[in-house]
């Protein structure tokens, strides 16, 4: 039995991911489900495309992946089931999807439309329980995806916010502010590999900043540094303080950082 790991932006303190655990299990007793995060910012389609590209690797072979975040509820945007090389994922089509399917080998999608699968009556306002954790529970039985729908080649698209190169400076952007105040920026560890202490400056606002630590408990003081996040991308962190709190730094402020030669690699798909 597959396990079923669940991404939303519903948070905890409604009933919402409760009762699609209760829908999933009275398909499927045996089924494992797992959280992966509950709290991506309302209807913030981008932040949860990062969450799933940073999680879902880490998953055993065969794991569904049911992603809602979802502000077209309701709406004509479609439901799409994704079968990959390795997992499957079910979102609305409204592009959550596109970085991780930059990196899986794809064998199928299917637009989801078979209502047979669904809870009746249908809300107009909760898809995720009348229609994904259904979905996920038959789907967690060994039924094909071709049942649930006909395949599709065009399913709706989102870039990954690549840091925009110039001749000797790179443009970057904060794409997370996690729990403890860390900026995790766009600047990816295999693209930007070879950056250390005294090779670049990175400017963000009115801060500069120079060094590279390899642990979080190296910093002393006020001064904020790069480390290489767990993410697979730098942050600018601040030793046993938020970074992001102490300077106002917000998801989406933009950065420069300017580099010698040999601390840049030549562009290349993030991944």
């Amino acid at each position: 039995m597959p396990i079923i790991a669940l991404l939303t932006d519903f948070g905890l303190q409604d009933n919402f991911v409760g009762i699609m655990k209760g829908i999933i299990y009275s398909i499927s007793p045996g089924v494992k489900i797992v959280d992966i995060t509950h709290n991506v910012s309302p209807q913030d389609v981008e932040e949860g495309a990062f969450y799933l590209l940073t999680s879902y690797r880490y998953f055993p072979e065969g794991t569904i992946f049911v992603v809602v975040v979802d502000p077209g509820v309701g709406s004509a945007r479609r439901i799409i089931l994704v079968k990959s090389q390795k997992y499957y994922f079910i979102a609305p089509d409204n592009g959550i999807l596109s970085w991780v399917l930059r990196e899986e080998k794809l064998k199928k999608i299917v637009q989801v439309t078979q209502d047979k699968y669904f809870l009746k009556p249908i809300s107009s306002t909760f898809h995720g329980r009348d229609i994904f954790a259904p979905v996920a529970g038959h789907l967690s039985k060994g039924i094909p995806i071709s049942e649930f729908g006909n395949e599709i080649k065009d399913p709706v698209s989102i870039p990954f916010p690549e840091p925009i190169v110039r001749k000797e400076e790179i443009e970057g952007k904060v794409l997370l502010i996690d729990k403890f105040g860390n900026a995790i920026t766009n600047l990816s560890l295999r693209k930007f590999f070879s950056l250390e202490d005294g090779n670049f400056k990175l400017r963000m606002k009115t801060i500069e900043i120079t060094r590279v630590l390899r642990h979080y408990s190296q910093g002393k003081g006020e001064d904020p540094f790069l480390i290489a996040g767990s993410s697979g991308f730098w942050e600018v962190s601040l030793s046993r303080k938020s970074f992001a709190k102490k300077y106002n730094i917000k998801r989406g402020d933009k950065f420069t950082l300017k580099f010698s030669a040999e601390a840049f690699s030549q562009p290349q798909v993030i991944r």
